[in-house]
This record gives C-alpha cells, sequence and structure tokens, in this order.
C-alpha cells in the first residue's frame, strides 16, 4: 500500500505555528476525546443503545436500516435522529480537526483532509505521515517482539488467505514490519523515528507515555485506528451492534495486558504498530 501523502505538504509557517501552539492543540484534541466519550455515555445509559453507531456495518448503511435496528432491539425509532456515524479513523480525524481548529489552522486541516479522503481511502498510515510532516515522531511499538512469528501464525489462523489473495488487511505481519522498523527505519512508506522506546515493554509501557497529551496509533498497518490521551487509548469501531455500549471506549495502552488497548475482538488481535506523537518523550 503506497502512500498517497504528497511530500513537503505544508509550508514553513504553517509547521512554526503548530509548533508554538502545540499545548493549545493538545489541550484541544485530548478534550474533544473527554468530550465525545462522555456524550457516548450518556446516551447510552439513557437510552441502551449507542448514539456512534460504526459506519462500516451493512445494517447501519442507511437512515432506514438503522430504523429498523432500532425496532429489532425495542428502541425508539426517532433515535435513528440523534445518532452519528463512527469509525477508528474517523474518531481519529476528529481530534486532530478540533485541535487544528483550536489553533487557527483550518486551512491545514483542510490540506489533511483533501488527502485522507482521495477515493474515500481515509488511510491512518497517511494521517501520521502528514503529521511527521508537520514535526511529529512516529514511534514503532511492539510490545515483545520475541512472539513475532507466533503471532503471525495466530493472524493467519484467525482470517485464512482469501481465494485470489496474497496477503489479509488485518493481518499484523509483525515479523516483517519489526525486521524494516529496526533495520530500514521504515513502517510501508513511513519513517520511524524511534523503534526502541515503545518496543518490548511487555505489560508494563514506560510511564512517561502517560505524559503525552495526544497520541495517534495505527496498529496492523493501519488496519485499525486508535486516537489517545494522557496513557489512554480512547477508540471507535465501525463494524459493531448498535446497541453496544463499546462502539466507543477507553482503556489504557497496554496491548498484551488485562483490559489494556487498542482492544482485542475474537479475530482481531492488535499487536503492534505506530504511535504518532507530537514531540519526543
Amino acid at each position: 500500500m503506497a502512500s498517497g501523502v504528497p511530500k513537503n505538504m505544508f509550508t514553513t509557517v504553517e509547521i512554526r505555528k503548530h509548533r508554538n501552539t502545540l499545548a493549545t492543540f493538545n489541550d484541544a484534541a485530548a478534550d474533544f476525546l473527554d468530550w465525545i466519550y462522555a456524550d457516548h455515555l450518556a446516551f447510552y445509559n439513557k437510552w441502551g443503545v449507542s448514539k456512534y453507531y460504526g459506519n462500516r456495518k451493512p445494517e447501519h448503511k442507511t437512515y432506514e436500516s438503522r430504523v429498523r435496528q432500532l425496532k429489532k432491539y425495542g428502541k425508539p425509532t426517532f433515535l435513528a435522529d440523534q445518532q452519528v456515524a463512527t469509525a477508528c479513523i474517523l474518531l481519529a480525524m476528529q481530534a486532530v480537526e478540533h485541535g487544528l481548529n483550536a489553533t487557527g489552522m483550518a486551512n491545514t486541516w483542510k490540506k489533511i483532509n483533501n488527502v485522507l479522503k482521495i477515493d474515500q481511502k481515509f488511510y491512518g498510515t497517511d494521517l501520521q505521515i502528514m503529521l511527521q510532516q508537520l514535526g511529529w515522531k512516529l514511534y514503532y511499538w511492539n510490545p515483545d517482539p520475541s512472539k513475532n512469528a507466533q503471532w503471525d501464525e495466530e493472524d493467519q489462523q484467525l482470517n485464512p488467505l482469501k481465494p485470489g489473495r496474497k496477503w489479509m488487511p488485518v493481518w499484523g505481519g509483525h515479523a516483517l514490519r519489526y525486521a524494516s522498523a529496526k533495520n530500514k527505519a521504515t513502517y510501508y512508506d513511513a519513517h520511524v523515528d524511534n523503534a526502541t522506546k515503545l518496543v518490548g515493554f511487555g505489560k508494563t509501557p514506560p510511564a512517561d507515555f502517560k505524559n503525552v497529551e495526544i497520541f495517534i496509533g495505527i496498529a496492523h498497518a493501519g488496519y485499525h485506528v486508535f486516537p489517545g490521551r494522557r496513557g489512554d487509548v480512547v477508540e471507535a469501531h465501525s463494524m459493531r451492534e448498535i446497541i453496544a455500549k463499546d462502539n466507543i471506549e477507553v482503556s489504557p495502552f497496554n496491548p498484551l495486558g488485562l483490559g489494556g488497548g487498542p482492544r482485542w475482538t475474537r479475530s482481531e488481535k492488535y499487536r503492534s504498530g505506530l504511535i504518532a506523537v507530537p514531540q519526543d518523550f
């Protein structure tokens, strides 16, 4: 998957302004994540249905189909007018958008969004590469590289190769991407700034990761995207039921730890990827 991000997208003025307004950006992006999670919980606790529904689930594609889902679960159909589509990449995009808008950089956000929406691809890796052009750093993460081969085998068992395919997007490709990050400082088309800090930590992430005010992570080469703040992952999901309380959920960044995130499903176990941070930590 080649990146569609042009080189040198941003002017020196834009880059300087972003660096000079990071504190405001970080606060606005983190506050948005806190707000949307609180909004999600308040709506769910009142109605027993998620305000934020997954936009990839076939049953959620149209207003009429969402009404049918609400009827199916015995929920008031007028709630369909209040519901909002979400997905993992959309939540990450919204956090960045709020941060840039808060610092008077709405036009910079438009540049980013225009690239992301080309052919409706919305790649999390492209979002990270553009943030890197604004001065962010990309950290490769993998809690236990000694298990790369085991994880790769398990990924292929959980999601067998389909006829005519050479690769499944949900696979982690842990061994391949670990070697590339360590030996070539690359993860697909992204330049890896740090391939040690978030590697080999097992179930105990570095304590100072909690000092990172905002981050944008990807797992399995962008198959999943997860924003977060102050050590916690705040992630949305695009394929869960309309009554699922965990359509948006919060958990400590700890991929192998009990209750840690990014959260797994029965067939998707996220165990390595990249995390973009506004500055080194």
